[in-house]
C-alpha cells in the first residue's frame, strides 16, 4: 500500500472543516455571516520621526517612519508608547502604500505589549486603514491576543504626531 503525501490529509482536514458551506453551495438552507460590529479600545499619539528614504526596491519605493514615542488611552488600559518602533512602507505602482508598524507600548500596570500594525494608505492618504495585533503576557491584557482589531490612522494633534485609533471587532 502506498503512503499518502501530507498535503492530502491537510486538504482532507480543509473540507472537513468546510462541510457547513459546502452544503449551503449544493442547494441547502444558507447562513449568512453575522455583520461586523466593533468596539472603541484606545486612541494613540504617537511621536514619529523624519522619514528614511530607502529607495526603489523589487517590491516598489521603500521607506521608514522611526517611532519616537506617545501616549495611549481608552476605558480599559493606557500609558506609553516606548521608543525605538518603526513603520516599514512599501509604495506599490499603483499608489497603494503598504504599512507594517512594529512597536511597543508600556500600559500603566507596567505590562508592555508589542503592537504588529499593519494595513493600507490609498486614495491619497485619504485612506488609512490598519488590522493590529498585539503579543502579550498572561494577565490583564491576554485578550489582546485573542481578538481581531481595526485601526484607522490621522494627522496628530501636533506636528511630528499621528493619532491611531483602534476598535475590537465584536
Amino acid at each position: 500500500m502506498k503512503t499518502l503525501p501530507l498535503i492530502f490529509y491537510v486538504c482532507l482536514g480543509v473540507l472537513a472543516s468546510l462541510r457547513g458551506p459546502l452544503r449551503a453551495a449544493a442547494g441547502e438552507r444558507a447562513e449568512k455571516p453575522e455583520a461586523l460590529l466593533t468596539e472603541f479600545v484606545y486612541d494613540a499619539v504617537v511621536e514619529i520621526g523624519a522619514p528614511v528614504e530607502v529607495g526603489d526596491t523589487p517590491s516598489g519605493r521603500r521607506r521608514y517612519i522611526p517611532i519616537l514615542g506617545g501616549t495611549f488611552e481608552g476605558e480599559s488600559m493606557r500609558g506609553v508608547v516606548l521608543p525605538g518602533g518603526a513603520d516599514w512602507q512599501t509604495e506599490r505602482r499603483d499608489g497603494v502604500t503598504e504599512v507594517d508598524a512594529l512597536y511597543s507600548m508600556r500600559c500603566d500596570d507596567g505590562t508592555v505589549i508589542i503592537v504588529r500594525n499593519r494595513g493600507v494608505i490609498a486614495e491619497g492618504g485619504r485612506y488609512l486603514r490598519t488590522s493590529p495585533r498585539f503579543e502579550v503576557p498572561d494577565g490583564p491584557h491576554a485578550w489582546l491576543a485573542r481578538t481581531q482589531f481595526l485601526g484607522s490612522i490621522a494627522a496628530g494633534p501636533r506636528p511630528g504626531t499621528v493619532t491611531i485609533r483602534v476598535f475590537r471587532v465584536l
